[in-house]
């Protein structure tokens, strides 16, 4: 059975003036601001903070994150690290690393058939591919970047050839957050925005963001400013 009175929730959208004003109430208890009804394209009514018809961008700067320009935490990359830096050591001297090896198999004497110079280069330019595999981090710094303007996220990939993802704030669905266990002890983090088309299908993610949690609730609230603003 239709609703008498229908209700839009997620725009905070009424058909009738009671249970805006109802809203209004409830919304004044729970954040301590004062509401009032105001017209709304959608059903009829809808709720707005009073003081709220501030432009956006205001809301935006004061959440410090307008107009920002998010690359990921250096820190976020200790793994490239380790290869760089075992990539190095199995350079430096790859002999040790090869005796390290018969020492973890009891080979005590070296048999005759075994090419120590051959399998030596071997470690060192395998050492030198680690290095090399490791270093990849720096393209994926200065090639990948988050960017947050006045009502929408863009998210930039490359750096010759670049692609670009745009989601308005109108059509993101879900913000989330992930973080292993090392990530928490870093501070970082990934964030996913999905928008309100894609069933769910990931549309931006970022990774090795700094405080992401912040990071989620500042675009939780420039989301909500938004809809109030453009109900």
């Amino acid at each position: 059975m239709a609703r008498d009175n229908p209700i839009n929730l997620r725009l905070n959208s009424f058909a009738s003036f009671d249970d805006a004003m109802a809203m209004c109430e409830l919304l004044g208890r729970e954040t301590g601001s004062e509401y009032t009804v105001m017209p709304d394209t959608q059903l009829g009514f809808t709720t707005k903070r009073v003081g709220s018809n501030i432009d956006p961008r205001k809301i935006a700067r004061e959440t410090g994150i307008q107009n920002q320009e998010f690359r990921q935490a250096w820190r976020g990359f200790i793994s490239n690290y380790l290869q760089i830096l075992i990539g190095m050591l199995l350079i430096i001297n790859p002999y040790q690393w090869i005796g390290l090896v018969f020492s973890l198999l009891e080979i005590d004497t070296i048999p005759a058939w075994f090419n120590l110079k051959g399998v030596g280069e071997f470690v060192a330019f395998g050492g030198g591919l680690l290095i090399v595999y490791g270093l990849r981090f720096i393209y994926s710094f200065f090639a990948e970047k988050l960017y947050i303007d006045d009502d929408s996220f863009i998210i930039k990939k490359g750096i010759i050839a670049q692609s670009q993802v745009q989601i308005r704030f109108g059509d993101i669905k879900t913000i989330g957050v992930n973080q292993g266990i090392l990530d928490r002890l870093l501070g970082i983090g990934t964030i996913h925005l999905d928008s309100a088309g894609t069933n769910g299908t990931v549309d931006i993610e970022f990774n090795n963001m700094i405080d992401p949690v912040s990071i989620r609730r500042n675009i939780q609230r420039m989301i909500d400013d938004y809809y109030q603003n453009h109900g």
